[in-house]
């Protein structure tokens, strides 16, 4: 009598989870051994005498169907595996695999039956059973290095596994992030019980939230169940942004009803009062002194109106700026002729402009008001000496500046300036709306707006708009009136990769006129000047939140399409929700990038 077969214990484990009942047969006298619980396995019930011989097992089939075991055993003992279908004599379906080994034959059974109702079951809850698993799992040994990578069918990883396994993971989280990992993962493989951490991974500008569940296995692994908890912090999140904004909200509510009600009912005292001394005044020169006074709160009732409307206006996003080739020096030669016969007598009025003519697009409008501010400040705050307004050419932006020698600024009171209704002077005229409308104004032109000052010597306002991006290359078309005459739409593609550049202007344009920017800093400034139809911008530009606001504050209708090379669900989601208009993934083949971009260019 020979030996039973030997079977590989190591699989047990996994076959009796997948609820598979496992025999092994000599292959010359047929002495049989159950290996697992066979019977609770497959739901039969259990024999009344102990199964020792193939012939015990055959006695539980069918009369009809037992040749077949006989017949998969003899094909298993000769080297060939066989799958059969057997009925028990309570007419249980089991589907059984004859497999050589060592010695014998391995059987390896299987409920029809119930494997059908387990995957009818699955099909019925499959949101629930997908949304309890993880999105994918890292298996680390003690010293963080990666082991293996399991991941379900189409998900795609930031890296490949390839990539990963063998590599050290401190190398692809950060040092914290890191620290937080190993303290757990050898904390669970020490005490033998999960563990459960949130950590956060940067990629490409873009924050990641993840929650790892880390289990020990085999006394010196660790499974890190990895679950993309993004959503869920960015919600709880914008609920605190939005808690804040509420806060802040209220706050600024009642600050704006204490100004506004002092900036409104402080004229309309002056009007109603005046109004009624008027009405018994005989003297000719006191009523013309009244109807003055009367004239001037109104202008000034008129002008906190005004402002309020605007300043509303601008922060809702409702204001429209139009983007036109203007006449800078021209515009602020106008400017200074206007506000000359407001200059207070002992103090002069100077323009430092130069004698070229610079034509830049931009809101010639807002740029007047911009300037009308910061003079109409300077005015009222200097008695002697001299107000100048200048301007100066950079490389890449105009600076407009107004100095004045006036009172100054105190040091502790510069930051608060651009704040509503605050002023220097509360007895002076004005709502304190100016600066706070003049810094909104600035950014939406693209600049920036900074400001020096010295108690009791004087001040200086400055901002900047933009200029010129670079010096044309070839694939940039010159000004904003050749765009228009040859009718071509023009792209403004962001993206760092020379590679990528040459695919993407090779492609584009024999439809569209091309203008390529590589800097972070240069994004605002050539959408501004190069005026295109669609942005074409690598996720990696995209990635900084600040960028896409910008453009969108600037034009809230032009295309923003995100390139990306990492995970497109992730970047996908991301680009929705920060005001991208599509996602495109990298690589891409031409017609694909022709297909996006005609789909959204107007």
């Amino acid at each position: 009598m020979t030996d039973i077969p030997v079977f590989n214990e190591n699989l047990l484990p996994i076959l009796t989870s997948a609820e598979m009942g496992v025999w092994v047969c000599d292959a010359v006298d047929g002495k049989v051994e159950l290996k697992n619980d066979y019977f609770g396995l497959l739901g039969l019930s259990l024999p009344e005498a102990a199964l020792s011989s193939l012939s015990d097992m055959q006695s539980l089939f069918h009369p009809g169907d037992a040749s077949l075991i006989d017949e998969a055993v003899k094909a298993a003992a000769m080297g060939k595996s066989t799958t059969v279908t057997c009925r028990t004599l309570d007419e249980t379906l089991l589907e059984s695999s004859f497999v050589p080994a060592p010695g014998g034959v391995a059987v390896l059974s299987v409920n029809k039956g119930k494997m059908m109702k387990a995957q009818s079951w699955k099909s019925r809850y499959r949101t629930l059973v997908d949304t309890l698993f993880p999105n994918f799992i890292f298996v680390f040994d003690a010293n963080f290095i990666f082991v293996d990578v399991i991941t379900p069918d189409g998900l795609r990883l930031f890296h490949k596994k390839e990539e990963l396994i063998g590599m050290d993971a401190h190398n692809l989280y950060s040092p914290e992030v890191s620290e937080l990992f190993v303290a757990n993962i050898r904390e669970s493989l020490k005490t033998n019980h999960w563990r459960e951490i949130e950590y956060h991974l940067d990629l490409l500008g873009i924050r990641y939230y993840y929650q790892a569940r880390i289990v020990p296995v085999d006394g010196d692994k660790a499974f890190c169940l990895i679950q993309d908890i993004g959503d869920r912090v960015r919600r709880l999140e914008e609920i605190l942004t939005q808690r804040k904004r509420a806060e802040e909200s209220d706050r600024m509510k009642s600050v704006f009803l204490t100004g506004i009600s002092h900036e409104i009912r402080t004229p309309l005292n002056a009007i109603v009062g005046f109004s009624e001394l008027l009405m018994n005044e005989d003297t000719p020169e006191i009523r013309e002194e009244y109807i003055e006074m009367i004239r001037c709160n109104n202008d000034m009732l008129l002008q906190t109106i005004n402002d309020i409307l605007d300043l509303s206006r601008l922060e809702a996003g409702m204001s429209e700026f139009t983007f036109e080739e203007t006449d800078i020096t021209g515009l602020m030669r106008e400017v200074y002729s206007h506000y000359l016969p407001n200059v207070k007598p002992g103090v002069r009025l100077l323009c430092d402009i130069p004698d070229e003519t610079i034509q830049v697009p931009t809101d010639a409008g807002r740029l007047k008001q911009l300037l009308g501010n910061f003079l109409s400040n300077a005015i009222k705050y200097t008695t002697r000496g001299s107000i100048t307004l200048k301007l100066e050419k950079g490389d890449d932006f105009l600076i407009f500046s107004v100095s004045d020698t006036g009172c100054g600024i105190p040091a502790d009171k510069l930051e608060a300036i651009f704040r509503r209704f605050e002023k220097l002077n509360n007895f002076a005229q004005g709502t304190g709306l100016g600066l706070s409308i003049s810094k909104t104004i600035v950014e939406r032109l693209g600049g920036n707006i900074t400001t020096v000052s010295k108690l009791n010597e004087g001040s200086v306002f400055s901002f900047t708009i933009p200029y010129r991006y670079a010096a044309p290359g070839k694939e940039n078309i010159g000004s904003m009136r050749e765009l228009a005459a040859n009718q071509r739409k023009r792209i403004l593609v962001v993206e760092p990769s020379a590679g990528d550049i040459e695919l993407i202007c090779e492609t584009l344009k024999p439809k569209y006129d091309m203008v390529v920017v590589t800097e972070e800093d240069k994004i605002t400034s050539s959408f501004i000047l190069e005026h295109p139809n669609l942005v074409l911008m690598s996720m990696e530009m995209a990635g900084k939140q600040d960028v896409v606001r910008k453009i969108h504050n600037i034009s809230p209708s032009i295309p923003i399409i995100a390139m990306t090379t990492s995970d497109f669900y992730h970047d996908m989601r991301w680009a929705i929700e920060n005001g991208c208009t599509d996602v495109i993934p990298k690589p891409f083949s031409g017609r694909k990038l022709e297909e996006v971009v005609s789909a959204f260019i107007v």
